[in-house]
């Protein structure tokens, strides 16, 4: 419900004023919601009450505004933090192009207001894993830069769907179906991508991943070696099938998307623990090799929880339903520091406070992972039970793929685990500061 002292009526957009000075908002108000895009797929801001929560993220993950909070809008009008009041302007329902319109299938078929520059204009960037999760809102931001994508998954449906959605967005893309455990898919796809890049590939995102949670030894040996082929390997084939483009090039950027479970090792999915590890030896060697290469780049991107559907889809053999736990951060914010990275190369992005805080943990308490697996069986405990199922491993899942997994909620707060975790790694660091001092 919108209050009514913000002078908003149900149904009605509104566009906030753009004057000297003054923040620029591009998008509108619609029902409570303010969103970037007439396709309404995902809101970046909304009312509690009468203010304006805003999810404005700098280059490196972190929210513009204090708590999102840009203001408080009355009477069709919005003030800010600073005083300036922005006018809220009643406008027609934006189109994106004529109803009967066909869709373009590239930037030259937009009309021209729709054809702007960027730095990463005409870029050739793959992106796998593009089907949902990160790599769709991956996808969407690489997209909003006019970058050429070529987006690969498993699931046809949902990447045609995906491609809609660039090209909505003035961007050139083309889906390759591929799974990553197979190596001769792997080299079409660098091939099939090269050829729409005109012989050069600039980007590579290695981001398809699965999930197994249960105990080791009640866990499938092939589902143990299913993660690894995916989350691992399917990692190194991405890298090694585009590597000679870079070094034909004398340029590139690879970005691998890793997790906070790089740092520290997750009780009850051994396998997906592994392969992180892994890749971060993955990564810091291939980083060895290019003492000579100095525009060739290889960035690892470290997010915390973040809200995608990963966590309904991975395989389960818990006997337990899964929930992630809090704090769970906007995938949004992962592509956007995958494209900081694009744009301004360095090894290492963490994304969400949980995550540094993890990278901390990893060098200061050694018997974190203890706690952790104490942690996990008490909320294992604590949840409905279930059937164990090997998800979406070794199969695309069916249904809806999206973005997000829906598990956030705008006005969450931090559990009491979260809270007592975050204390003991903060009284850890303390005490082993502590103890450092004293030798």
């Amino acid at each position: 419900m919108i209050a009514p002292a913000t002078g908003m009526k149900p149904g009605t957009c509104y566009a906030i004023e753009s004057v000297e000075r003054a923040p620029q908002f591009p998008g509108f108000f619609l029902d409570g919601k303010y969103y970037l895009g007439p396709e309404l797929q995902t809101a970046v801001g909304w009312l509690e009450g009468q203010d304006f929560i805003y999810d404005q993220l700098d280059p490196t993950g972190e929210p513009i505004y204090p708590d999102r909070r840009v203001g408080q809008i009355q009477n069709l009008a919005l003030t800010l933090g600073d005083g300036q009041r922005l006018a809220l302007n009643e406008i027609p329902y934006p189109t994106t192009a004529e109803p009967e319109a066909a869709a373009p299938h590239s930037r030259d078929d937009l009309p021209p207001n729709q054809q702007r520059k960027t730095r990463l204009s005409g870029k050739l960037v793959v992106i796998t894993g593009a089907s949902s999760g990160i790599g769709r809102a991956a996808a969407q931001a690489f997209a909003d830069e006019q970058a050429r994508l070529v987006l690969a998954a498993r699931d046809e449906v949902a990447l045609a769907e995906v491609v809609d959605e660039c090209v909505a967005r003035g961007a050139a893309a083309l889906a390759v179906r591929t799974d990553v455990t197979d190596s001769a898919q792997m080299q079409a796809l660098a091939s099939q991508a090269a050829e729409f890049g005109d012989g050069r590939i600039d980007i590579w995102i290695n981001n398809a991943g699965v999930g197994a949670v249960g105990s080791f030894e009640q866990t499938p040996l092939d589902v143990h070696e299913q993660v690894l082929q995916t989350d691992l390997l399917g990692y190194l084939r991405g890298a090694y099938v585009v590597w000679p483009y870079f070094k034909a090039q004398k340029q590139g950027v690879l970005i691998n998307t890793l997790s906070l479970g790089s740092w520290v090792a997750q009780p009850y999915a051994a396998a997906y623990s592994a392969s992180k590890y892994g890749l971060r030896g993955l990564t810091e060697a291939l980083r060895g090799e290019l003492s000579g290469c100095p525009d060739i780049h290889v960035c690892d991107i470290y997010p915390a929880v973040i809200d995608t559907p990963g966590f309904r889809d991975g395989a389960n053999f818990t006997g337990h339903a899964l929930k992630p736990p809090p704090p769970v951060y906007d995938p949004h914010r992962v592509a956007r520091a995958m494209v900081h990275c694009a744009l301004h190369p360095k090894p290492s992005t963490t994304v969400g406070a949980a995550a540094t805080l993890a990278r901390a943990a990893h060098f200061v308490l050694p018997g974190f992972p203890q706690l952790s697996g104490w942690l996990t069986r008490w909320g294992f405990n604590r949840s409905p039970a279930t059937a164990t199922s090997s998800g979406n491993l070794f199969n695309p899942p069916g249904g809806e793929r999206r973005v997000e997994g829906g598990w956030r909620s705008a006005k969450a707060q931090a559990s009491p685990l979260w809270v007592a975790g975050a204390a003991l790694l903060v009284g850890g660091c303390l005490l082993a500061l502590t103890r450092s001092r004293t030798r």
